[in-house]
């Protein structure tokens, strides 16, 4: 069976309980907040457990085995997902959306420079042999981006279209850092928004995600992010009793 066929089929099922609604949105906005930043952190080498990312969410613990700086990453992607997530009640994103949301992620950490600011250099990702735009293109290619994102999103399938959404941003790379981290939020916001649900990396295909990403093939991605997409489906059926 296709595998977006599949989904949708799931998400039939989904849909007749409401679990974007009331007491299940709750439920399933903490539950994916701890996931994607515990994933999303850890694939990019912060040595924070799920337990310990959960602490921080939760209650602002710092575990003293850990740097301040990981201690912030957490904390701020935790406060970049809030923002987000305040948008999965509209069908878009803004510029302003996606620096707000490096902001977030970035302003309390030293580790990270100009928050919530393009970068003004050019750069490189290391171990690859993309070619990055230069510093002086990002704004126009930010802006080429926010069109597509709006004008172009009814010709995918929700969860194709936001596997897209993160392999477009990576390629533009227009933060000196962070750039992996907030295109994965912008990512899972275009499927909450889309009434799907967050996809959460696992550490163990890190270097899996990784490649896909270098060799830019956005069919092999989208299949890759929508195999994600239907696990976590599966997981959520089981996890909420759906016959």
């Amino acid at each position: 069976m296709n595998i977006l066929k599949e989904i949708d089929q799931h998400m039939v099922k989904i849909n007749k309980i409401r679990l974007f609604e009331g007491a299940y949105l709750k439920e399933i906005n903490e539950l994916f907040k701890v996931k994607t930043t515990y994933s999303s952190n850890a694939i990019e080498g912060n040595t924070h457990n799920i337990e310990e990312t959960k602490a921080i969410l939760a209650d602002g613990i710092k575990i003293r085995k850990h740097t301040a700086n990981e201690f912030y990453e957490v904390e701020g992607h935790g406060n970049a997902y809030d923002y987000m997530f305040t948008l999965i009640a509209k069908r878009g994103l803004t510029e302003k959306d996606i620096m707000q949301c490096h902001l977030l992620f970035t302003i309390d950490n030293k580790k990270f420079t100009d928050p919530g600011k393009y970068r003004k250099v050019d750069v490189v990702i290391k171990g690859s042999k993309k070619t990055l735009p230069k510093f002086e293109d990002v704004p126009d290619k930010m802006l080429e981006y926010i069109a597509w994102l709006n004008k172009e999103r009814n010709n995918y399938h929700p969860v194709m279209f936001a596997a897209e959404a993160n392999r477009k941003l990576g390629n533009i790379h227009p933060f000196n850092d962070g750039n992996g981290r907030v295109s994965r939020l912008v990512m899972n916001t275009c499927l909450f928004q889309d009434k799907f649900f967050p996809v959460c990396i696992p550490v163990l295909q890190r270097s899996h995600y990784f490649n896909l990403l270098e060799t830019n093939d956005s069919s092999h991605f989208g299949n890759f992010i929508a195999e994600l997409e239907l696990q976590t489906i599966k997981d959520l059926i089981r996890f909420f009793h759906i016959k």
